[in-house]
C-alpha cells in the first residue's frame, strides 16, 4: 500500500470519526455553555389577515356633492385641500416645464404616505402642510386669492424645500370629475388640474386682484408698475 492511499484512508477515518462524534453531540450542550446547539424549528409564517373592512363596505363618496364642495370651498368632506397636492403641480426649480399637471384629489389626503403632512389653517385663509424629511422640517402652503368666472381658482402658494428659502407662486387650478379603470372596474375620481402658474419671486408681497377672467398684479412680479393677464 503506497503512502498516498494510506493518507487518504486516514483522512476518511478521521472525517467519519468527526461525523460520528458530531451526531452524538448533536442536541447536547456545548462545554462550558448552557445553550443547546439545536436550532429551533423555523417559525411558521402566519397567513395575512383580511382587511377589517372590505372595500365594498367602505363608505362611498357622493362625487357630485364632493366636486361642488371642492369648487366652492377648496375642501373635501370638510377637510381643506392638501397644500402638498397643489405643490405637486409646480415644476422642480431645476426644470422649466411641469411634469404632473393633474392629481386625484382623493389620493392626496395628508394621511397618505406620498402626501403626508400636518395641516394647519389660519384665520387669514392660509393652509399650511408641514412634514419632516430626514432632519429637515419642510412646508408648503396656499391662500386663495379668488375664483375667476371660468371656475379657475387662483392660489398664492409658498414652497419650502428645506433650509430658509421660501419660493412664492401664484397657482391656477380647476376641479373636475371623470372615471378610470381600477382593478378591472370603473372608478369615479376627482381631478385637480393645473391651469397655469406665475413665479412671483422671493419676497413678493404685491396685490393680486381678479375681475372676470383677468388677473391684475400690482406691482408686477418683474418690477413693472402693474400687469393684467387674461386667463382663458
Amino acid at each position: 500500500m503506497n503512502k498516498i492511499t494510506l493518507s487518504c484512508r486516514r483522512i476518511i477515518s478521521f472525517v467519519a470519526l468527526m461525523l460520528g462524534t458530531g451526531l452524538l453531540l448533536w442536541g447536547q450542550p456545548l462545554l462550558g455553555s448552557q445553550t443547546a446547539i439545536i436550532a429551533p424549528p423555523p417559525t411558521a409564517i402566519a397567513p395575512l389577515e383580511p382587511p377589517t373592512q372590505a372595500l365594498a363596505d367602505a363608505p362611498s363618496l357622493d362625487y357630485a356633492v364632493a366636486l361642488t364642495e371642492l369648487q366652492t370651498t377648496l375642501r373635501l368632506q370638510d377637510e381643506p385641500l392638501n397644500p402638498r397636492a397643489v405643490a405637486a403641480l409646480i415644476p422642480w426649480l431645476s426644470d422649466t416645464l411641469p411634469g404632473a399637471i393633474a392629481v386625484d384629489v382623493e389620493g392626496t389626503t395628508p394621511t397618505t404616505n406620498q402626501f403626508y403632512g400636518e395641516l394647519s389653517e389660519f384665520s387669514d385663509g392660509r393652509v399650511i402642510a408641514e412634514w419632516t424629511t430626514g432632519d429637515e422640517r419642510r412646508f408648503v402652503g396656499y391662500q386663495s386669492v379668488g375664483v375667476l368666472d371660468n371656475g379657475t381658482h387662483a392660489l398664492r402658494t409658498w414652497v419650502n424645500t428645506g433650509g430658509s428659502g421660501v419660493f412664492p407662486f401664484l397657482m391656477l387650478i380647476s376641479f373636475d370629475s371623470d372615471t378610470e379603470i381600477h382593478d378591472g372596474e370603473a372608478r369615479s375620481r376627482l381631478l385637480m388640474t393645473r391651469r397655469g402658474e406665475f413665479v412671483l419671486g422671493g419676497g413678493y408681497d404685491g396685490e393680486i386682484t381678479i375681475s372676470g377672467n383677468t388677473l391684475t398684479f400690482t406691482p408686477a412680479p418683474n418690477g413693472d408698475a402693474s400687469v393684467t393677464v387674461r386667463v382663458e
